[in-house]
């Protein structure tokens, strides 16, 4: 082989990927077709720009989750206006376990600048300029015909390759969904305004929904819905009209950093593995930027994907491993596209709906529960896998692992570089088949995680929660579970 995985495309996803699998060993090579990282200016606009909590965590296994967070502007409210009026303003409490309390907004083009120095430091090289003609595979590895005739012969083949993927088509997989009406002017720039640099503001109306958002550096993002029948010569005077209509705050622009247009689609695949072709981020579900969450999905995507990628090319894991993570990435998916395509629906309502909505939000405020759930629900922290097997109070298979800090000074996701066995509150043998053994025994850490003593956590690279179990029957229970997965050629007794 030419390779041991060739990555199309290298966006967020496709440098995510390929990070992850050169830091674990795997030859890679990753192509795009563009002539390089994108431009910044007049005529152009960074797409994503919010980085939720479990984005960055994934992030950080690539160890630049804290660079990322730290150069990002961090956000403290979301608020919400009617015709002019404040509904409300939800406060962003930060998040307990988590080095990264809190989201934050971060032009896409630092995000890929970052990514692109990880694949670099990992010994990968982006191949730009350069684009997939046409595939082929079978059960021994994938044939990809590059533009200039060049023939690469890879094991895997990965397409990160957006919303216009062409390994997607060449693979034959239908992605289904549809495009709203509403077109979208963005702008961002420099403005002298009212609205607060690290808050965001969701502003609708009979005229359509405004967003209006801080950036590093001064900047705030701004982009706002027009009527489909609608024609703009200019997106950066029409967007100024649209402010001057409105926005309720004062706002006037001193400096454009980009502008442009863009339609929100709703799609996504039915498969993400065709045998040795898989499919990750926008090339296998597009969805609304309510919420802010495509760039964060698509790197979560690859994260997943990299651990068990790499540990089926190395003999560790069985490639049923694979058809696991396409059956978790396509649950999340759908579960995105139905969260955003009911948010985008919620802030166009008008008339009963979008009273309806007001109260909503005015009572969720009054009670707190607003403030208590929707952050945690939007940075994906109560997200729960479909996975079988019990659990132990708040800590059940298929969820995320809390990163609390350990007794050393350490957090509990930098030692998840493979399977690791978390013991709460006792003690626990230095391994289980090869999985190495972290004790948890602070009372006040036990309290908080949910979990009694005596409880055994299984848990995946991906700080997924794989098994749990209780006391010596769990730890059984664990090497199970851990035998039925990975591929051990000399497995331990450490139970005797």
């Amino acid at each position: 082989m030419d390779t041991e995985v060739l990555v199309v495309g290298a966006g967020p996803t496709g440098l995510t990927l390929a990070a992850g699998l050169l830091q674990r060993g795997v030859r890679v090579r990753i192509i795009d077709k563009t002539g390089g990282p994108g431009t910044w200016g007049k005529g152009s606009h960074s797409r994503a720009i919010t980085l939720w909590p479990r984005a960055l965590e994934a992030f950080q296994s690539l160890g630049v989750g804290t660079a990322l967070y730290e150069r990002g502007v961090k956000l403290a409210a979301a608020n919400y206006y009617t015709d002019g009026r404040r509904v409300g303003r939800i406060r962003l409490r930060p998040l307990s376990h988590t080095r990264f309390p809190v989201p934050v907004t971060l032009p896409q083009s630092t995000t890929e600048q970052v990514l692109r120095d990880a694949v670099t430091m990992a010994g990968g090289r982006i191949e730009f300029n350069r684009s997939l003609e046409t595939l082929t595979h079978d059960d021994d590895g994938v044939l990809a015909l590059l533009d200039d005739g060049e023939i690469v012969r890879a094991e895997w083949l990965v397409g990160c390759d957006g919303a216009h993927s062409k390994v997607r088509e060449r693979s034959g997989v239908v992605f289904d969904g549809a495009m709203y009406p509403q077109t979208f002017l963005i702008l961002d720039g420099e403005f002298d305004t009212d609205y607060a640099p690290d808050e965001s503001y969701y502003l609708t109306g009979p005229a359509g929904v405004l967003v209006v958002v801080g950036l590093p550096g001064g900047l705030h993002r701004t982009f706002a819905s027009i009527p489909p029948t609608a024609t703009v010569d200019d997106v950066e005077s029409g967007m100024l009209r649209v402010l001057a209509q409105r926005s309720p705050l004062r706002i006037k622009l001193v400096r454009s950093a980009g502008s442009g247009t863009f339609r929100i689609h709703r799609r996504m695949v039915d498969q993400m593995r065709i045998g040795r072709v898989l499919l990750a981020g926008d090339a296998a579900h597009v969805h609304s930027p309510a919420g802010g969450l495509g760039l964060n999905i698509g790197a979560q995507d690859a994260v997943a994907l990299a651990w068990r990628l790499a540990g089926v090319l190395r003999g560790d894991l069985p490639r049923g491993e694979l058809d696991a993570w396409e059956r978790e990435r396509l649950f999340v998916a759908r579960r995105v596209l139905a969260d955003t395509d009911a948010q985008t629906r919620l802030w166009m309502a008008h008339g009963l709906r979008g009273v309806a909505r007001d109260l909503a939000i005015r009572v969720g405020l009054r009670t707190g529960l607003i403030e208590r759930i929707l952050p945690r629900r939007l940075a994906q922290f109560d997200l729960a896998m479909p996975a079988g097997g019990t659990g132990a109070g708040r800590l059940r298979p298929g969820k995320r692992m809390p990163d609390v800090v350990l007794g050393d000074g350490r957090r509990l996701h930098d030692l998840l570089t493979d399977y690791l066995l978390v013991a709460l509150g006792g003690p626990a043998p230095s391994t289980v088949d090869g999985a190495p053994v972290v004790v948890i025994d602070n009372q006040r850490q036990l309290q908080s995680l949910g979990a009694s003593r005596g409880t055994v956590c299984l848990v995946r690279p991906d700080a997924v929660i794989a098994a749990v179990g209780r006391g010596h029957a769990g730890l059984v229970e664990l090497r199970s579970r851990f035998n039925a997965v990975c591929q051990l050629s000399q497995p331990e007794d450490v139970l005797r």
